[in-house]
């Protein structure tokens, strides 16, 4: 399998299991999340995988655990800030995210969440997302293409 290594696309599995947990994605986690997927080189597999993921439920923890790399598993904690607004407040985010991605609620797990809170890929994404609102939640998993 072209594509990605084995690491960053089990974060991005993890990734996006993560953003269907609670059936919907604003307007704003769209758009991240189509252009992650524009940018990042998956094979034709790897998209099909993700495609795949989208229809069903996938747990977290399974993808996370296969994150070999330490570099994913702290851009894994970046990607679920971003999908887990909460009006700039570290601690509500990292209940919620916690509370989504159980795996990370060990000693490793919340020192990763806890390096992130500075992360300068955030402050852009944040901005973006405090002018959208939480205008115009879809219902998932079928509202994001994945193949397109």
């Amino acid at each position: 399998m072209k594509g990605i290594s084995d690491s960053e696309f089990n974060m991005w599995r993890a990734v996006f299991a993560f953003s269907l947990l609670d059936n919907f994605l604003s307007l704003e986690e769209q758009k991240l999340l189509r252009s992650y997927k524009a940018k990042t080189p998956f094979s034709k597999e790897q998209l099909d995988i993700l495609s795949h993921d989208f229809e069903r439920r996938q747990d977290i923890g399974n993808f996370y655990n296969r994150i070999t790399d330490a570099e994913d598993r702290k851009q894994f904690c970046v990607l679920a800030r971003a999908l887990t607004w909460s009006d700039g407040s570290m601690g509500a985010q990292e209940k919620e995210i916690l509370k989504r991605a159980s795996c990370l609620d060990t000693e490793e797990g919340r020192e990763i969440l806890q390096s992130t809170r500075d992360h300068p890929h955030l402050k852009h994404y944040y901005q973006s997302y405090s002018k959208a609102g939480v205008v115009g939640l879809f219902s998932v998993p079928h509202q994001l293409d994945m193949v397109s």
